[in-house]
């Protein structure tokens, strides 16, 4: 099986409308603000990105509910297309969100 982690931090910079699925699964949208100092090749570097986190399922969704934009959270997930006709933009498909300050 092939690895496909990802455990990110961030302040919530938006919240989407949540919505329910044609199968009847609730999933909801956040963006994560993300940035940090990071090691390069021995190197210190400013880390910039925003990224989508989709949120699936009753347990998670109920989860974020009450996030706001400008909360710090953790996300723990899988990389995956955002859309099946744009392979090249990804998402977060989080599996855990953690609130922190």
């Amino acid at each position: 099986m092939e690895l496909n982690a990802v455990r990110i931090t961030g302040l919530v910079k938006e919240v989407k409308v949540p919505r329910t699925s044609p199968a009847g699964v609730v999933h909801h949208e956040l963006v994560l603000e993300h940035r940090s100092r990071q090691l390069l090749d021995g190197m210190p570097r400013e880390v910039r990105a925003e990224v989508t986190v989709k949120v699936s399922g009753k347990a998670l969704v109920q989860q974020v509910a009450g996030l706001q934009p400008g909360n710090r959270i953790v996300v723990e997930g899988m990389l995956a297309q955002a859309s099946h006709l744009d392979r090249q933009q990804l998402l977060i498909h989080a599996q855990a969100i953690e609130r922190f300050e």
